[in-house]
C-alpha cells in the first residue's frame, strides 16, 4: 500500500510542479506581451511541435538517437570494464586516473573540431564523442561501487577458495549494482549532451544542427521545438534505464 502511494505520489507531484510552470510561462509572455520570435509560449511549442514532427522533427530526432544510443552501448561495457581492472590492479588505477579525470574535465565541445579534421563529418565523430565523453562518469561510479564492498563478503569468498573473477561476479558486482546504475543513468544524460555538442560543431543533420539554423533564420518556435525533442529523448533513456535498474536491483547482499 505503501509502495502504489509512493509511485502515486511520484507521479501527481511533477505533474503539479509542470502544470503550474507551464501556465506561469504562458500567463507571463501573454501579460507582457513577449514576441513569439523572442519567446514563444509553451502552447505554441507544443503546437509547432506536433505540426513539424514527421517532416522536420523526426527525420533528425532518428539522426540524434542513432549517434547517442550506438556511443551509449560501447560506453557502458567500455565503463565497467575498465572500472573492473582499476578496482583490482591498484597501480592501473594509479596510473590512468589522472587520465580519466582528463576527459572528464575536458568539455566536449573543444576536441570536436579535432575529431572531425580526423574522422571528417559522419556519424563516426558523433558515436567517439558520446563515447568518450559517456565512458568515465560510469566508470568512476562503478570503480566507487567495487571499491566499497564490505570486506567481510570479500573474506568470505576468499576462505571458500573463490578466484577473482568469481568473487567479482558473485559479490562485487551484485553489491555494486546501485552505484554502477547511478553511473549508467548519469551517462544518458552525458551521451545526449554530447551527440547535441557535436551537431552543433558541424553536419547538416541531427537536432543540435537544426537547433543552430533555426536561431539563424529566428525561427524560435522551431528551435524550441526541436529542444523539446532532445529533452524528450533524455527523459526516454534516463527513464528506461531506470526501470531496468528497479527489475535487477532487487536486493544488496
Amino acid at each position: 500500500m505503501e509502495k502504489i502511494k509512493d509511485k502515486k505520489t511520484n507521479f501527481i507531484a511533477p505533474a503539479i510542479v509542470f502544470v503550474l510552470m507551464y501556465a506561469g510561462i504562458e500567463l507571463i509572455i501573454r501579460t507582457f506581451n513577449i514576441q513569439q520570435w523572442i519567446l514563444p509560449t509553451p502552447t505554441n511549442i507544443l503546437l509547432t511541435f506536433y505540426a513539424n514532427f514527421v517532416s522536420e522533427i523526426l527525420p533528425h530526432t532518428y539522426v540524434t538517437l542513432k549517434g547517442i544510443i550506438i556511443g551509449f552501448l560501447i560506453a557502458v561495457p567500455l565503463g565497467i570494464t575498465i572500472a573492473f581492472f582499476l578496482s583490482q590492479f591498484g597501480i592501473l588505477d594509479k596510473a590512468f586516473s589522472p587520465y580519466v579525470i582528463f576527459l572528464s574535465t575536458t568539455p566536449l565541445i573543444t576536441l570536436v573540431p579535432l575529431l572531425m579534421i580526423w574522422l571528417g563529418f559522419g556519424i563516426k565523430v558523433k558515436i567517439l564523442a558520446v563515447t568518450i565523453q559517456t565512458f568515465p562518469i560510469i566508470m568512476m561510479n562503478s570503480v566507487t561501487g567495487f571499491n566499497n564492498v564490505e570486506t567481510l563478503k570479500l573474506e568470505l569468498m576468499t576462505s571458500l577458495g573463490a578466484n577473482r573473477l568469481q568473487t567479482f561476479f558473485n559479490v562485487t558486482l551484485p553489491a555494486s549494482l546501485p552505484n554502477v546504475f547511478t553511473g549508467i543513468k548519469l551517462g544518458t544524460i552525458f551521451s545526449t549532451i554530447a551527440a547535441i555538442s557535436t551537431e552543433f560543431v558541424g553536419g547538416k543533420t541531427g537536432l543540435g544542427s537544426r537547433i543552430v539554423y533555426y536561431t539563424s533564420y529566428i525561427k524560435t518556435n522551431l528551435a524550441f521545438a526541436c529542444i523539446l525533442a532532445v529533452t524528450l529523448i533524455g527523459i526516454v533513456l534516463y527513464s528506461i534505464v531506470s526501470l531496468l535498474e528497479e527489475k535487477l536491483v532487487k536486493w544488496n547482499i
